[in-house]
């Protein structure tokens, strides 16, 4: 499945900013000896302005990873780039991708096997493969009518350096998420 979106506020529409954005996406579902599963996901998108980012481009409109449906070795929005204080500041170019073997168990029950990679990066357009997180860990499912409830452990392959949560310098390399529904 592949989806799209183009985004365009300011010039010809009233408003205080003038950007406009463009994200894609793709997903992938392979079934494998009639019980495992390999989903995988990846999305990109960039958002650029015709004047200067920082006053064009609402800070609620950056880009931000991390959390249950995202790199889960990280809290919600915690991946990506830093203030000179080592907080989180969102960014203006995204990749992100995600792979996931999934197996049922007993009943209701299921389990999961992840890795999850991608950044943001602070500059419109300026995807950098070499400068990926990373995260992998496993996960349970139970399924129930609305959805399946999950919990997966995620551990940072590579944290990232000087990043504060809390105010506190990040010294956990792990995270664990509780939600329901898929991660993707």
């Amino acid at each position: 499945m592949l989806n799209g979106r183009v985004e365009q506020a300011g010039r010809w529409l009233p408003g205080a900013y003038d950007y406009w954005s463009l994200a894609a996406g793709g997903r992938h579902y392979l079934s494998v000896a009639r019980r495992l599963v390999v989903a995988s996901r990846v999305q990109a998108g960039s958002i650029d302005a015709l004047g200067p980012l920082e006053q064009n481009v609402p800070f609620h409109r950056r880009y931000f990873l991390g959390g249950s449906s995202s790199i889960r070795g990280w809290g919600r929005f915690e991946v990506g780039p830093i203030s000179g204080f080592g907080l989180p500041i969102g960014g203006h170019t995204l990749l992100e991708g995600s792979s996931e073997l999934r197996l049922p168990l007993w009943g209701q029950f299921g389990a999961v096997a992840f890795v999850d990679y991608g950044n943001v990066w602070a500059k419109s357009w300026d995807f950098n493969l070499n400068d990926l997180r990373y995260a992998a860990g496993p996960g349970l499912r139970y399924v129930t009518p609305i959805g399946p409830v999950r919990a997966d452990f995620g551990y940072q392959l590579n944290p990232i350096a000087g990043l504060r949560v809390n105010g506190e310098p990040e010294r956990r390399r792990w995270r664990l998420h509780f939600s329901i529904g898929q991660a993707f």
